[in-house]
C-alpha cells in the first residue's frame, strides 16, 4: 500500500490528467515515452486523483481516472482494432471534463510519429495510428507531443521502440502509454521533464504542469504534474498543513539525513517490502501514521 492511499486515479472525474499524483491509477503523464525533453509538447498535465473538470477535488481525479458507469468505449487502443483509414484514441465523453475518459474510432489524419509534435482537437489527433497527442491534460486540445499506446498485460512498449519503458494504464485502463521510468530522488529526467509517482508501478518522467506561482511545497494539487519536479502530489491526511483535499510535499531519501519540517518526517512511499525495485529508498515527508 502506498503512502499516499487516497489520491487514487479512478476517482469520477478530475482536475487535470495530474490529480492522483502517488497512486497506481494515476492519469495521464505528459511524458514523451523516449525521454526526449518533448519541449514542444505541453503535456504535463496528467491526473491521478479525483476533481471535476474544473478544479474542483470533490469530483475530479488525475492522469485521468475514467467515471463510473461509463460503457462507451467502442475500440480498444492496445488492439487497435478499427476499420481501415481509422484509430482508436481517448476521447472525453462528458464535456469539460479534464481527462480523456472512454475510447472510440476515428479518421486517421495525419502521420505524426513518436515523440514528433502534434495538435490535438475534441477527439481526434494527427499523430500516426497507435499513438496519442498529449497536451496539457489528456483532454485538453492544442500543441502536445505523439507517445504511444501500448497493451498493460504484454508490456510492449519495446515493440514500439521504448525498450525501457514501462506500460502504464492511466485513467483506470483508458490510456495505456508506455512511459519512461526514472529516480525522483535524482530526477533523472531530461530536458524540462520532471519524475512523478504512478503509484504501485513507480515513478516516469513526465511534463511539469503546474500553474504559474503554484506547485510548490504545500501548495494545493490536483494531478501528479501539478506539483514542481522534486515534490510528490499527496492526500492532506497525512500532511500538516494542507488547504486542500491534497498538497504539493517533497519527495526524500530515506538513507540520508531527514530533511523534512517536524511534525512531518521522512516516510517510506512504499510499506516495506513493497517498493517496486530501485525505490526502496524512496519516501516523502509526512506525518508519521
Amino acid at each position: 500500500m502506498l503512502l499516499a492511499l487516497g489520491i487514487a486515479l479512478a476517482a469520477p472525474g478530475c482536475a487535470k490528467d495530474q490529480v492522483v499524483a502517488d497512486s497506481a491509477d494515476a492519469e495521464d503523464t505528459g511524458t514523451t515515452g523516449d525521454g526526449d525533453p518533448g519541449s514542444e509538447s505541453a503535456d504535463s498535465n496528467m491526473s491521478t486523483g479525483d476533481g471535476d473538470g474544473d478544479g474542483d477535488p470533490a469530483t475530479t481525479t488525475g492522469f485521468v481516472p475514467m467515471t463510473d458507469g461509463i460503457s462507451t468505449n467502442t475500440c480498444d487502443p492496445a488492439e487497435q482494432d478499427c476499420p481501415e483509414g481509422e484509430k482508436c484514441t481517448g476521447y472525453v465523453v462528458e464535456p469539460g471534463y479534464c481527462c480523456v475518459d472512454a475510447n472510440k474510432c476515428v479518421d486517421v489524419i495525419g502521420d505524426g510519429q513518436l515523440g514528433d509534435p502534434c495538435v490535438r482537437t475534441e477527439d481526434n489527433d494527427d499523430c500516426a495510428e497507435g499513438l496519442f497527442c498529449m497536451t496539457v491534460t489528456s483532454g485538453s486540445t492544442g500543441d502536445g507531443v505523439c507517445l504511444a499506446f501500448c497493451d498493460v498485460g504484454t508490456q510492449d512498449c519495446a515493440e514500439d521502440g521504448l525498450p525501457d519503458a514501462t506500460c502504464i494504464a492511466f485513467n483506470d485502463g483508458t490510456l495505456p502509454l508506455c512511459q519512461d521510468s526514472c529516480d525522483p530522488l535524482t530526477q533523472d529526467c531530461g530536458g524540462q521533464l520532471g519524475c512523478y509517482g504512478v503509484g504501485a508501478q513507480g515513478f516516469v518522467c513526465s511534463v511539469p504542469g503546474f500553474e504559474d506561482g503554484l506547485g510548490n511545497d504545500g501548495d494545493t494539487c490536483f494531478t501528479i504534474q501539478s506539483c514542481k519536479p522534486g515534490l510528490g502530489c499527496t492526500a492532506a491526511e497525512v500532511l500538516d498543513d494542507c488547504g486542500g483535499s491534497r498538497c504539493c510535499t517533497p519527495y526524500c531519501d530515506l538513507s540520508e539525513p531527514d530533511p523534512c519540517t517536524s511534525p512531518e518526517q521522512c516516510v517510506g512511499y512504499y510499506e516495506d517490502g513493497t517498493a517496486p525495485p530501485g525505490y526502496q529508498n524512496v519516501g516523502l515527508c509526512a506525518v508519521p501514521a
